[in-house]
């Protein structure tokens, strides 16, 4: 224990911090290499005068700068890859492999891909690929190769403040770039060898079609694919979100709950093996092997591969007499998982099933010591009690950081569910036994319909009694750190108290309410004024401190993109605003024009004009007229408009934005003080 807090714990954590200054700074690697080198030597030498602590301090720093380098290197692209290949013909003959399905729409199918030649050229780098859907469209196969001569572009990002970023998402993986295919583009099929693991996947999609075949509802088939077979996706949005309004979205999410609940499965059922000679090993060996095939057949995703990682630790240890201490395990995986695939260290599933995991191991144990009922019901249900409070606690600043709401009846919705969850897991595997062996089970369907129908009953009152969830709530990347120094120092408080720990937690609690006076100080100084990027919409608002006063053409198409917005700075409220064909503030003129007849007004002298509804006017006569400081054109307006009145505003040395190439457009006006 004392060598895990000394020595595990600080590397594994400067390691990581390492990683995550390499995404803010970058140092030449020679520099880095060298400071290493440097580092480790000084740590070895046999000096006498210098003091222990000062050889585990260079130590400690050695892991930073492995972190920084390792990071680092990970994401630095060599030059075959695409990235770095600008000159080579955009048309040019194009190889790429499949590399696996990313989901499907009504207008194509996504693949992740490796590309692989292009022209002569060996080239490298992941790349998205979007394949037209029409009803005799066959989706391309893993291990496929194709060729096709269609560029590849840049992925686009979100052209909106405070929305999600896909192209920050696929960067995080090295992936930069996007190609769409069809039948016309002269793509033809190259067979390769299979892998071993392919025929794992392929039976992973026979077995899919067989549920499809099956009499059950929509819903119970969704739910066996996602408890079993990772694929959330053939939820429903609507239940999706019932089950993130209600606190227990991870029950639908194929992660450690899940994975545990099969090895305790397992670990019965095999109990027999333990009661002959070397049966402990076989039962370890075989274990493992099916958390590894599992893992394979789900197809590696991120949650299966770091449960199972977890659990391969703990039953390793569990297996040579070390099981209790499952902390280590927890921070030995997450050390090992960032060496094998930096990008999880941004991932939020990632993120939160670690913390969920270290809450659970450090937080509920300090929970379980304010009560220890006699009666077992008592004993069980506040054992549970503290371990949902305990997830929750450890996740709660993140997850409110990052989607902006907090399901205050979590605990109500894991105290009824979670108890009975893991026979309700067990029932799905029978059932998905039943189907995959063709094997007929009187009333079996019919029980798991039922099964499937409570649970997401119970799951969807929960979630309708929307006075107990927060939404809405903005958490600043620093006051989320903060929280976390104060949760740490509060936990390090209760399991020792001291007045130095105490004192560290006083300093973090100053620490984070000064932050927030001084976020809203600075919040409340905003007045800027922004036009907003929405296909065939014109959207604008004008924040004033805590106030954003909006106008939308479509209320209803325009809710996700003020709520993102507000979502991601410290807006109080919104109030419509009332707009006809200009807006002035001090030292700011807008015109707004839909209409010919709407721009004569000289008066005006407007000092920017937007261009709305795809407005037929002669812009040259206007640039001369008007003489504006800059000219803009949003969603409202087709593709061929706004090119020809980019050409204008060139030609008269006129700035010109449009929203459908730049993102939105942010102003900022005078102080009226």
């Amino acid at each position: 224990m004392s060598f895990a807090r000394s020595v595990l714990y600080p590397l594994v954590t400067l390691f990581s911090i390492g990683g995550v200054t390499s995404f803010y700074y970058e140092i030449k690697t020679a520099y880095l290499v060298l400071g290493l080198i440097l580092l480790l030597i000084l740590h070895f030498l046999p000096l006498g005068r210098v003091s222990n602590q000062l050889k585990s301090g260079l130590l400690y720093f050695s892991f930073f700068v492995m972190g920084m380098l390792h990071f680092q290197e990970f994401y630095r692209l060599p030059d075959a890859h695409i990235q770095n290949q600008a000159e080579l013909p955009p048309n040019g003959l194009k190889r790429i492999k499949i590399i696996k399905p990313l989901g499907t729409n009504f207008f194509s199918y996504t693949f992740l891909g490796e590309l692989r030649q292009w022209e002569d050229v060996g080239v490298e780098g992941e790349i998205l690929i979007y394949q037209t859907k029409d009803s005799l469209t066959i989706p391309f196969q893993r291990g496929q190769e194709i060729l096709t001569k269609n560029s590849c572009r840049p992925i686009a990002d979100n052209l909106n403040p405070g929305g999600f970023s896909y192209k920050n998402y696929l960067k995080n993986s090295r992936i930069y770039h996007q190609i769409q295919v069809n039948e016309d583009n002269t793509v033809f099929y190259i067979k390769e060898p299979r892998p071993p693991f392919i025929d794992l996947l392929k039976l992973r999609e026979k077995v899919e079609v067989k549920i499809e075949t099956v009499s059950l509802s929509k819903e119970s088939k969704g739910m066996l694919k996602a408890l079993l077979l990772g694929e959330r996706k053939a939820i429903e949005d609507e239940i999706l979100t019932s089950y993130t309004q209600a606190g227990v979205i991870h029950l639908l999410a194929l992660s450690g709950l899940h994975v545990g609940l099969l090895v305790l499965l397992l670990m019965y059922l095999l109990t027999p093996l333990t009661k002959v000679k070397f049966g402990k090993t076989l039962r370890l060996i075989m274990i493992l092997l099916f958390l590894w095939c599992f893992a394979l057949f789900v197809g590696l995703s991120a949650s299966v591969v770091r449960s199972v990682t977890l659990f391969t630790f703990v039953g390793i240890g569990h297996y040579i007499n070390q099981g209790k201490h499952s902390f280590h395990y927890t921070v030995l995986s997450f050390f090992i998982l960032l060496v094998c695939h930096p990008p999880f260290l941004r991932n939020i599933g990632f993120q939160l099933s670690f913390l969920a995991v270290i809450g659970i191991l450090w937080i509920h144990p300090l929970l379980q010591r304010l009560w220890n009922p006699s009666h077992i019901v008592l004993r069980r249900l506040w054992q549970l009690t503290t371990v949902s409070i305990a997830a929750q606690i450890a996740v709660s600043p993140v997850s409110i950081y990052y989607f902006h709401q907090f399901p205050s009846l979590f605990l109500l919705s894991n105290l009824i569910i979670l108890p009975f969850f893991g026979f309700f897991l067990s029932l799905s595997l029978v059932v998905l036994l039943s189907i995959v062996l063709e094997l007929t089970i009187p009333f079996l369907f019919p029980f798991y319909e039922k099964g499937v129908y409570t649970l997401n009953s119970i799951v969807f009152w929960v979630a309708q009694q929307e006075a107990f969830l927060f939404e809405n709530i903005y958490n600043s990347l620093t006051s989320t750190l903060l929280l976390y120094g104060i949760l740490i120092c509060g936990v390090f408080f209760f399991i020792k108290r001291t007045f130095a720990r105490g004192t560290w937690v006083l300093l973090f609690l100053f620490a984070f309410v000064s932050n927030l006076v001084i976020e809203a100080k600075k919040e409340n100084a905003v007045n800027a004024f922004w036009i907003f990027h929405k296909h065939n919409e014109s959207i604008l608002g004008h924040q004033k401190g805590g106030v954003l006063y909006y106008h939308t053409s479509h209320e209803g198409n325009s809710t996700r993109l003020l709520l993102n917005f507000t979502n991601s700075r410290l807006i109080k409220e919104k109030r419509k605003l009332l707009l006809k064909n200009s807006y002035a503030q001090k030292g700011f003129r807008l015109l707004l024009l839909r209409e010919v007849h709407a721009y004569g007004i000289k008066q005006i002298a407007p000092t920017h004009i937007l261009l709305q509804k795809n407005i037929k006017l002669n812009l040259d006569l206007l640039l001369e007229d008007y003489k504006p400081k800059l000219i803009i054109a949003d969603g409202s307006n087709a593709p061929w408009f706004t090119e020809r009145w980019k050409k204008s505003c060139a030609k008269y040395k006129v700035p010109f934005h449009d929203t459908r190439k730049t993102g939105a457009l942010k102003i900022t006006l005078e102080s009226e003080e």
